[in-house]
């Protein structure tokens, strides 16, 4: 099916969801070739890599010590899809072809070049990728307008346990914070900024150190919680399991102002990153049917729930196909697993109504790993799609049109983007 391999290998992409840093905090940094590593610096830990490595001020090692204990483990993790996306990234943008430690070190000196080079993220996001606009999450709405629209995480404004968390909302907020009005009025300040200031979604990634679950506590239970908070002045902390009531209220109230302003929720589901998770990897926290109570209570909210929720991606599918208010998302899935994805697209299609597919997200913190999670989500797409035309499920028309659809049109649907949506006729087809 070389046609629809083709189409999907032209179409410019609306990527749903980056941690791409601007480009000048890269030039600033000098990432190099180690800076790169990201995901699969999760592998390389978990097959016994000390993960000082990878922190700049404890790593003391010089350029050839780094390369060589880099590949001692690289050794040992070189068959997984993370370790492929850094091969592919450094094979096609740096013309990386020697896989020994002078090699790696010569690799290191092309990156930090690229890493000065002002066009970078031009010729990686918008030439070689095809992407013409991708979300990134980095803390902060300034980010470059000519490649990125913010999202913003919401988890400080939840995650409080201690009079040193309501100090920092205030801060943010720049008010005073007495009661616990006042920081509901904190909350709804700064979430107003970040959409004065371009913010297209807003991000719920609590699973990383406590329950999805949210219960329905009233005000008079969550304020209990904070008063005892403003009145600890010695730094003393709640327990989690006390502070649950506030927090809950907490993200109700997000939840609720999101829909004022009419933007998208983005929340977690599934799998953990260890380099993220503050948790111990409690994947359980990540289970997409604790949602159901919020997506049955805010029917106009916009919920997308990231990550195809694996490794639960059956009950994902499922709550996916029966709320309108669910998006399914595949940022992160296919180099998680490309043979899960697969599986996971294939019953997509079977199951959920097209318009409400999100299909990549990079979920990268450098561009060079952007480029090969897209080169990847496209190969799988285009079998999954190839494979239903095959047998007759799809024509090549319709297989295009749902690319189109989950790799731009929905985004610009959702998001509201100033874009033109992908057209599709016949003779586009070459049929």
């Amino acid at each position: 099916m070389d046609t629809i391999a083709k189409h999907i290998d032209n179409l410019r992409v609306i990527d749903g969801h980056e941690h791409l840093i601007p480009q000048k905090d890269r030039s600033k940094m000098n990432a190099d070739f180690f800076d790169l590593l990201h995901y699969v610096s999760s592998d390389l830990i978990t097959a016994g890599m000390n993960p000082s490595f990878f922190d700049r001020n404890k790593n003391k090692m010089t350029e050839h010590e780094k390369a060589k204990e880099f590949l001692y483990y690289w050794d040992r993790v070189k068959n997984t899809t993370y370790a492929q996306m850094v091969r592919w990234a450094v094979e096609d943008l740096y013309d990386m072809d020697d896989w020994t430690v002078e090699g790696i070190c010569a690799l290191n000196e092309r990156v930090k070049k690229a890493s000065q080079d002002p066009d970078l993220y031009r010729k990686i996001l918008t030439e070689k990728s095809k992407i013409d606009l991708a979300f990134t999450l980095i803390f902060t709405t300034k980010v470059d307008v000519e490649f990125f629209r913010p999202v913003m995480w919401t988890d400080h404004l939840v995650k409080v346990r201690s009079l040193k968390d309501i100090e920092s909302v205030e801060r943010e907020a720049g008010t005073d914070i007495y009661e616990f009005e006042d920081y509901l009025d904190a909350v709804d300040t700064i979430l107003k900024r970040y959409v004065d200031e371009g913010m297209v979604a807003t991000k719920i990634g609590v699973a990383y150190w406590r329950t999805l679950a949210v219960e329905k506590p009233t005000f008079g239970e969550a304020a209990t919680v904070f008063n005892k908070l403003k009145t600890s002045h010695l730094c003393e902390s709640v327990s989690q399991e006390e502070a649950k009531r506030l927090q809950d209220f907490i993200i109700h109230r997000i939840i609720q102002r999101s829909i004022e302003c009419n933007v998208p929720i983005q929340i977690h589901t599934g799998h953990q990153e260890p380099s993220v998770s503050s948790n111990g990897n409690f994947v359980t926290n990540s289970k997409v049917t604790d949602l159901v109570p919020l997506l049955l209570e805010y029917k106009k909210a916009k919920f997308v729930l990231l990550h195809g929720g694996y490794p639960f991606y059956n009950e994902y599918l499922s709550l996916v196909k029966n709320f309108p208010n669910a998006y399914a998302d595949l940022t992160w899935c296919y180099i998680l697993s490309p043979t899960a994805t697969k599986q996971m697209l294939t019953q997509m299609i079977e199951m959920v109504p097209q318009s409400k597919i999100l299909g990549f997200g990079g979920d990268y913190s450098q561009v060079e790993g952007t480029y090969a999670h897209l080169k990847l989500a496209k190969k799988v797409l285009s079998e999954v799609l190839a494979s239903k035309v095959d047998n007759g499920d799809m024509t090549e028309y319709d297989a295009c049109d749902f690319a189109n659809r989950v790799l731009r049109n929905n985004l610009i649907e959702l998001y509201q983007l100033d874009l033109k949506p992908a057209t599709l006729q016949k003779e586009d087809l070459y049929v």
